[in-house]
């Protein structure tokens, strides 16, 4: 009797170490003390709202949703789901785009765009956020475009192909930043792709040599996302070209880094249907910390459509419709026209 209870006894243990086991390999990711982890095969990104920029087409301003591709050397790399906003990378228009006289600029840092994203923009868009304070100052700055290196780094969520269709950077843009009208004279708007609605550019970044250098030319070379309307049914979707796009209307997707000592996840599981609240804390040692939060902007009632489905993964997970509504282009959930 003693031995058919031990048996049991036995069993029950081995049962309970295999459950452990198999949530282990479940979710074999680590999540940093602030709350937050970068992508993972089975558990895909951890959103995060944080800020506001102008959304619809009138300007009316929505929370924006950003992506966790990574929590590495003290730092949570989190980029925009979604093109947000377009510009041009050298303010070029009336008669020197004409005549293609654009300025000799061999650095990204030299550009108009670095300096409006980093003078401008990251006030407008982060300037009413607490953790603003924590965002950290990178080579080009607070706020910029990924490098193609980065927009192929696999363990940031993206596929280790430059060309092609690739759906890992696929990216909508937003109804405020396809309605954009800038420069009149030349490249003025962004176009949207026939069948998959996305911009046909998005900002990536500067071609380099293998060891990291920018390779010399007479403009700036930077390296665009592209659904190349040419081709049908935008076939290019996500793949990585370079070119002289110094005068052309492109669309940004950005990114920051954040100090992971300065912030802290207040609300949100972190999925797309329920995306992360983060909060200021100037010094988590202290007795007391002070910790500053976000106003709570009103979310749009729209949902986010999942991602592109990537082969080899996990789908994302359904809404829950308790979920804070978090906003997604109109035409998505129309379909693309």
């Amino acid at each position: 009797m003693r031995i058919k209870h031990f048996t049991a006894l036995l069993l029950a243990i081995v049962l309970l170490l295999s459950a452990a086991v198999s949530t282990a390999e479940e979710t074999d990711y680590t999540v940093d003390s602030c709350g937050l982890r970068g992508w993972e095969l089975n558990a895909g990104y951890q959103y995060v709202i944080m800020g506001v920029y102008p959304y619809e087409k009138d300007g009316t301003k929505a929370p924006v949703l950003w992506q966790v591709l990574a929590v590495e050397d003290g730092k949570a790399l989190l980029y925009t789901t979604y093109i947000i906003e377009v510009h041009q990378p050298t303010e070029v228009s009336g008669t020197n785009a004409e005549k293609h006289k654009y300025p000799e600029i061999s650095d990204y840092g030299e550009t108009d765009l670095n300096r409006w994203l980093n003078e401008t923009m990251i006030q407008d868009l982060l300037g009413q956020e607490p953790v603003l304070a924590a965002v950290t100052d990178e080579h080009y700055g607070r706020l910029y475009p990924l490098t193609d290196a980065e927009l192929m780094n696999e363990t940031y969520g993206f596929t280790n192909q430059r060309f092609y269709e690739v759906r890992s950077r696929w990216a909508y843009a937003t109804p405020y930043a396809l309605d954009r009208k800038l420069y009149p004279d030349y490249g003025s708007k962004l176009s949207r792709d026939r069948k998959y609605g996305t911009s046909s550019y998005w900002v990536a970044a500067l071609k380099r040599n293998p060891n990291g250098d920018q390779l010399p030319g007479k403009y700036l070379q930077l390296c665009a996302g592209i659904a190349d309307p040419h081709e049908q049914g935008g076939t290019n979707i996500g793949h990585l070209s370079f070119g002289y796009l110094n005068r052309t209307t492109v669309g940004l997707r950005l990114a920051v880094r954040l100090d992971t000592s300065k912030i802290q996840v207040i609300s949100g599981s972190g999925s797309l249907w329920d995306p992360c609240r983060l909060a200021y804390v100037e010094d988590k040692a202290a007795q007391d910390p002070v910790i500053l939060t976000p106003e709570v902007f009103p979310d749009p009632t729209p949902v986010p459509t999942p991602p592109a489905a990537v082969k080899g993964r996990p789908k994302v997970e359904a809404p829950d419709p308790e979920a804070t509504p978090v906003p997604v282009p109109e035409y998505v959930n129309k379909g693309a026209d």
